[in-house]
């Protein structure tokens, strides 16, 4: 049940940031479109490599590392 919960999480933040891209380029004057916060951001090469090693923590749980038995 909490994987369910956990996906459905993740699930919600992709589909809320999603809708706020896209608000973005409705009203750019009231939330900064995709593009221009992406620019900000990666202009920092401290942020550059901690979205690099987040990315790598997230692939490394889901799609490499055995799932633990679930204990009855």
């Amino acid at each position: 049940m909490s994987r369910i919960v956990t996906i459905l999480g993740f699930v919600a933040v992709g589909v809320f940031g999603l809708v706020l891209a896209w608000y973005g380029k409705r009203a750019p004057d009231r939330v900064a479109p995709f593009g221009t916060l992406l620019d900000r951001v990666m202009a920092s090469r401290a942020i550059r490599i901690t979205i690099l090693v987040f990315w790598w923590w997230l692939g490394w749980h889901f799609f490499v590392a055995a799932p633990l038995p679930a204990s009855s």
